[in-house]
């Protein structure tokens, strides 16, 4: 089997092949439950961002990592752990309620740092998943979220309905798309610019309507077991 190496550049040509040798696309390599053995192999690749969704397993891995790797929580942050990251991670996408981008901005406001967010829009409907379903209230939560002086608003982050295919989710990714000019717009901010969005099994499709940053696990480091 190909190892972590090989699949990064494979991963790597598709990018570059779906977008048309777009500039500006970050490639996040999503380490979720992956031992820290493996996050080296791939660091040693070329690797730089690494994507966790839990919090207490990004602040183990840490330590383990070589001070210019840079975490970004892609999963659900809950109140009681923004304590811990400021200094942790340099990206959340995952920020949609205002209570805990609050809490976050006091943690940040302690240490004296700023964590780039991503507000995460759930636009396939599905009660499993977080997320903002309208226009309304992304505007609102935009609005206060801007006044928070340690958390710099960059854009958008959703996931794809994994019931549909790649191609059927296309009109959805457009959607976050449209979402996003008309807020940068509205906002007169372009530094409200990042579309996060597309994993291992869309990202082609993602990048093609729009993406900046993709979150890739499985093409990379192998299927969880």
């Amino acid at each position: 089997m190909p190892g972590i190496g090989a699949n990064l550049e494979a991963v790597q040509n598709r990018i570059q092949q779906a977008c048309d040798h777009r500039p500006g696309i970050t490639l996040i390599s999503v380490s979720k439950t992956k031992p820290i053995q493996d996050l080296m192999e791939a660091y040693q690749a070329g690797v730089r961002i690494f994507g966790e969704n839990r919090v207490q397993e990004a602040r183990d891995k840490r330590p383990q990592l070589p001070d210019d790797a840079e975490i970004h929580l892609i999963g659900p942050l809950q109140k009681n752990k923004a304590k811990y990251c400021p200094g942790l991670f340099t990206w959340i996408h995952s920020i949609h309620r205002l209570d805990v981008a609050l809490e976050l901005e006091k943690r940040c406001a302690q240490k004296g740092s700023q964590i780039q967010i991503l507000i995460q829009m759930n636009l396939s409907g599905e009660e499993s998943k977080s997320g903002l379903t309208g226009q309304a209230e992304l505007q609102e939560l935009s609005d206060q979220l801007i006044e928070l002086p340690h958390l710099k608003l960059r854009g958008l982050m959703t996931m794809g309905d994994p019931n549909l295919s790649p191609e059927e989710n296309r009109p959805l990714f457009r959607g976050l798309k449209e979402l996003l000019l008309q807020e940068q717009a509205r906002l007169m901010d372009d530094d409200f610019d990042q579309l996060s969005m597309g994993m291992s099994g869309d990202f082609e499709a993602a990048l093609k309507e729009g993406a900046t940053m993709i979150r890739v696990g499985s093409a990379i480091f192998g299927r969880r077991s």
